[in-house]
């Protein structure tokens, strides 16, 4: 008997020591490793990892707090001394949200190297040549999107195109410029379009979603013709993106080009951005006043209300209300933009699209006439089109406005310093100029 009850306690033993390794082996969609991609399931599962990404690490409350309060129209409700080196322009090296940006952005593209790099060696035969295209270029896409932010947010950064399984790995990786991460984001959509289905799914990449994001990026870039060019290709004879009157934002409209999905596990950050005697943020009163002057705001007003002397936003009104990171406005204000600045300026077909945004929202035509008018007329109709959405600091960078609007001359803070953590664990990184600490 005691002989038995031994090899039953060595059993239990070793049962119990497999079960907590099957329950300790990380789900596809956190982690991807050298094991986690060799099927059909698999891979589709990886992908729906990386999109995780996008939702809960990239554009995360972090994210949105920071470039929000960055550009001027929200304030915070806590105050604290980050909030206060946000907006007084005054970032450390030593934030901690600066390494979350860091860190969140990279960890998504290093789901999306993941799927680069290993779903075409996958030979499941339920992966099939078209569903191992798609994957592929939503990998892609996934990628160009997050190093796009990356470029933005902190200006030369350095460039992955492989998996990195360690800290070791990154070691000896120096910056790359902005232009070049610009470049490797236009290498990624031409890649991811070639890939892409011409299908309409408003959580999911596919070539109108490519055609948006690298409309965006060709403001940055200055190549005006081909912004309009790119809108031209999703909105041309296309029923599938158009405004809708009145103004209302929700999941899986016409209004949506590209949407991030939350459910009860995994929430929605913005909702306690904005939401519940515990919020974050609140829009300042100025902003509050454009958006409830019917004269400028018209219809947008249901972004912000007041009880009291408190503001609530009304971006997110529940934590699994969807993220919006494209809508087709932005496609009409990106082709009423590139139409102005082009080499052969078309300034009725850039009233035509802004007016469109403008009667969308319950308002008149715009009265503006010159080049600088219509362009001033732009910018202030993305800032209340996007009062809530981050926007607004990246527009103004870009633009060359943040002295005149924010008086921030020195374009050294245009960009965030680099992480010190990161330059502590990879001595080939340098700091961003105009940044000691």
């Amino acid at each position: 008997m005691k002989k038995l009850l031994l090899l039953f306690t060595i059993f239990i033993s070793i049962a119990l020591q497999s079960c907590k390794k099957y329950l300790d082996v990380p789900p596809y969609n956190q982690v991807s490793d050298g094991n986690t991609i060799f099927d059909a399931a698999s891979a589709q599962t990886a992908v729906r990892g990386a999109y995780r990404g996008l939702a809960s690490l990239n554009y995360s409350a972090t994210f949105q707090n920071i470039v929000l309060q960055s550009g001027g129209d929200v304030r915070s409700i806590n105050n604290a001394q980050t909030d206060l080196n946000v907006i007084n322009y005054d970032l450390r090296s030593d934030i901690p949200l600066l390494l979350t940006l860091w860190s969140n952005n990279y960890n998504t593209i290093n789901r999306a190297n993941q799927v680069i790099a290993k779903v075409p060696l996958v030979t499941d035969i339920n992966l099939t040549q078209s569903l191992k295209d798609q994957l592929l270029g939503e990998g892609y896409f996934i990628r160009a999107l997050s190093y796009f932010d990356l470029a933005r947010l902190f200006g030369n950064v350095p460039i992955f195109l492989t998996p990195t399984n360690k800290v070791s790995d990154k070691v000896g990786t120096a910056k790359s410029t902005q232009a070049q991460v610009y470049a490797q984001v236009l290498d990624d959509l031409n890649k991811a379009e070639a890939l892409l289905p011409t299908t309409v799914v408003r959580n999911r990449a596919t070539k109108y979603t490519v055609y948006a994001l690298r409309a965006r990026l060709n403001l940055y870039l200055q190549k005006y013709q081909e912004a309009e060019n790119d809108v031209n290709s999703i909105l041309a004879n296309n029923s599938s993106y158009k405004l809708i009157t009145p103004f209302a934002l929700a999941a899986g409209t016409t209004e949506s080009v590209l949407e991030l999905s939350y459910n009860t596990t995994d929430v929605n950050g913005a909702f306690s951005l904005w939401n519940g005697n515990n919020r974050a943020l609140e829009p300042k009163a100025s902003l509050y006043n454009l958006l409830n002057d019917p004269l400028v705001g018209g219809g947008r007003k249901i972004l912000a209300t007041k009880t009291g002397t408190a503001i609530y936003g009304g971006i997110s009104p529940t934590n699994i209300s969807a993220g919006y990171v494209i809508r087709t406005a932005e496609l009409y204000l990106i082709r009423a933009e590139a139409r102005v600045k082009k080499v052969s300026p078309d300034l009725n077909g850039a009233l035509d699209d802004l007016d469109a945004v403008r009667l969308r929202s319950g308002l008149v035509k715009s009265t503006a006439a010159t080049s600088n008018e219509i362009l001033l007329a732009i910018e202030n109709e993305r800032q209340v089109e996007f009062a809530l959405e981050p926007h607004r600091w990246f527009d103004l960078v870009r633009t060359g406005r943040a002295p005149a609007v924010l008086n921030l001359s020195d374009a050294n803070k245009y960009i965030f310093p680099i992480p010190g953590a990161e330059i502590l664990a990879n001595p080939a990184l340098v700091q961003n100029n105009g940044y000691n600490h």
